[in-house]
């Protein structure tokens, strides 16, 4: 049902029950537009803390995987190359019994050299560092829409195979704000280009919206498959044309399939969770009772969801289970996107 609901929100599928759906949510998408109005407002009156440092948001405007953590990493290793120092704030979407985040713990892993602080009060964290970390830049990770906090530039990450869903306001539809919030953006990132055929019309709807904003272009490439457990790295081409189950718990379990189809595996079954879903010892025998019933030796998931599995390695004995790493690819725009963030740091 919930990912019925999703695929309703995306505007992924149409027909009576899922127009029915949207109309009974509509309602309550009003509701949530006046809150982010007075929200907003309440600290444009109020005022903003103003960071010791520059603070970067890497944010968005929708819900789900539009590929924000892929950009927080790439832009912290290219900062971390030209010399500066950056600490990377993050909320950290996880149950109170999960003590890190799966999106903090896949950041610690891919850059350990740079601090991670995670928490819902990122001007707290920012107070924290004052004289005890040094820090050039703060970046933070999903702050378009987190008003307390002063930005000296704002990022924003659209997915170009789904910008902006059905076009309605949560919950109704993906919408954190409207289109046009996209006038406080100086830099717009659109990720996912590589499966897409053409933005021409999704770069003219933006230019409309923000003709001076930086449209930057980008695509994931992957480097190799891990083995969850040992941390082997195989072959790029090691699951082409390899029975194999995929499960996920993303925003975006779209774009993990077509990662998973592009290495040539022959998927029998994805299982799909909700995003930030915290793994049950019933959920992995699920998946693992039909790998034997369907004599599938591999199961595939993503980076994010395999820092969470390390205490059930006991119950994938006699299966491998492996992520695909992805990384992100500045395709368009890379030079004058590093010399517009540079900038700002160097403030």
């Amino acid at each position: 049902m919930i990912q019925y609901l999703l695929s309703v929100m995306k505007g992924q599928r149409s027909g009576f029950f899922s127009y029915l759906i949207i109309y009974l949510l509509v309602p309550l998408s009003l509701v949530y537009r006046l809150g982010v109005f007075c929200h907003r407002n309440y600290f444009r009156i109020k005022g903003q803390f103003k960071a010791h440092k520059p603070v970067i948001s890497i944010g968005n405007i929708t819900v789900g995987g539009a590929g924000k953590t892929p950009l927080v990493i790439w832009l912290a290793r290219h900062l971390q190359d030209n010399g500066f120092k950056s600490i990377i704030l993050t909320r950290g979407y996880m149950p109170k019994s999960f003590k890190v985040s799966d999106e903090a713990d896949m950041l610690n892993e891919q850059i350990p050299y740079i601090p991670v602080l995670t928490g819902k009060d990122r001007i707290a964290n920012i107070k924290k560092t004052k004289g005890s970390i040094p820090v050039d830049v703060f970046i933070c990770d999903d702050a378009f829409q987190h008003w307390p906090l002063k930005r000296d530039l704002n990022i924003v990450v659209i997915d170009a195979l789904n910008p902006f869903g059905n076009g309605f306001l949560l919950p109704a539809g993906i919408l954190r704000e409207d289109p046009w919030s996209l006038r406080r953006a100086q830099i717009i990132v659109l990720t996912k280009i590589n499966n897409l055929n053409g933005i021409h019309e999704l770069t003219s709807k933006i230019k409309r919206v923000n003709p001076k904003a930086l449209i930057v272009e980008s695509s994931y490439k992957s480097s190799g498959i891990v083995d969850v457990f040992d941390t082997e790295i195989l072959p790029v081409n090691y699951l082409k044309d390899i029975p194999v189950v995929a499960f996920c718990a993303i925003g975006d379990p779209l774009s993990f399939e077509l990662e998973l189809k592009n290495s040539g595996a022959h998927i029998i079954k994805v299982f799909t969770f909700r995003d930030h879903h915290l793994y049950s010892k019933h959920d992995i025998q699920r998946m693992v009772e039909f790998c034997r019933g369907q004599a599938v030796p591999i199961l595939v998931t993503t980076h994010k969801d395999a820092v969470k599995l390390a205490m059930f390695k006991d119950l994938f004995k006699g299966f491998r289970l492996v992520y695909i790493p992805i990384q992100l690819e500045i395709t368009k725009g890379s030079d004058e996107f590093l010399q517009k963030v540079i900038s700002v740091c160097a403030h």
